[in-house]
């Protein structure tokens, strides 16, 4: 006969296998499927350059230019992504790089566009973008924010994160700061991980493991994009994505009912079978 430990043991163990989670593992993205698109020119302020390495694993922006994104050719929402940013050491200046989650092909001049912009800068400043913008100067905040962008916000909007009423055609209303990041800026030649889940009610930013922003609402699908305003010299690399997203791991059906009603019956058997025995003795 076989003795009864053995079996409640196997049975546990096959238990315990069937609550392995199912879940779709993370793939790496090729980037060379990716499309660069940048908004309307300001004075002085050219288009994104973004050069896809050979291998499809990273992307070099090297433009100091106007606000300029590279877009995903798969929807955002309902993912979790993860990769890495690093403004090069020698790069120039102190403004945004970043990423924006929602985007839709064509936003850039689109008046419905509604996305979420995730962005960090590295050092406070006053800037007026001047003609052909209408609206007047602003100051951007050091540090990692997220915002919601409608519309076609002017590059005033974008740098100083705000809502002019004298441009009613688009705007930036920001919704938190980072946690430990809010008020600290990047730095050159440094290598960051950032993770994202995206989901329609929530969004999480984590950079090098800590949690850095978790907001809820109501967001819109759209794609990941990579980010850069009046900033050059940005690698984005490393890229993966896991399609089922945040939460997909999950027991397999009927594994819970086998588990409960296998191993544990066995166990209660077990239980009242050596009560029996202490009884006879």
């Amino acid at each position: 006969m076989f003795p009864l430990r053995r079996l409640v043991l196997v049975l546990a163990l096959l238990g315990a296998a069937n609550l392995v989670p199912a879940s779709a593992s993370a793939a790496p993205v090729d980037l060379h499927t990716w499309t660069a698109e940048s908004y309307p020119a300001v004075a002085g302020f050219n288009a994104g350059v973004w050069t896809v390495a050979p291998d499809g694993s990273a992307v070099f922006q090297s433009v100091n230019g106007q606000p300029t994104l590279f877009y995903s050719d798969f929807s955002a929402i309902g993912t979790e992504v993860r990769g890495r940013l690093r403004v090069s050491a020698g790069g120039g200046d102190d403004d945004f790089i970043g990423f924006a989650l929602g985007f839709r092909p064509g936003d850039t001049t689109n008046p419905a566009a509604d996305y979420l912009l995730v962005d960090w800068r590295r050092l406070t400043q006053f800037f007026d973008f001047g003609a052909p913008s209408t609206t007047p100067g602003t100051t951007a905040l050091q540090g990692l924010a997220v915002s919601r962008v409608t519309g076609i916000p002017t590059a005033d909007e974008f740098w100083g994160h705000t809502d002019f009423l004298s441009h009613p055609s688009g705007s930036l209303t920001e919704l938190a700061r980072g946690l430990t990041l809010g008020s600290t800026g990047w730095v050159f030649g440094q290598e960051y991980e950032f993770s994202f889940v995206f989901l329609a009610d929530r969004l999480q930013v984590s950079v090098d493991g800590v949690l850095q922003l978790d907001i809820s609402g109501s967001f819109s699908d759209g794609r990941l994009a990579f980010y850069n305003f009046s900033q050059d010299s940005v690698t984005y690399s490393g890229f993966t994505v896991d399609p089922a997203g945040p939460g997909s791991a999950v027991p397999e059906p009927g594994s819970l009912v086998l588990f409960g009603g296998g191993v544990l019956g066995v166990l209660c058997y077990s239980w009242r079978y050596r009560k029996r025995s202490f009884v006879r003795s």
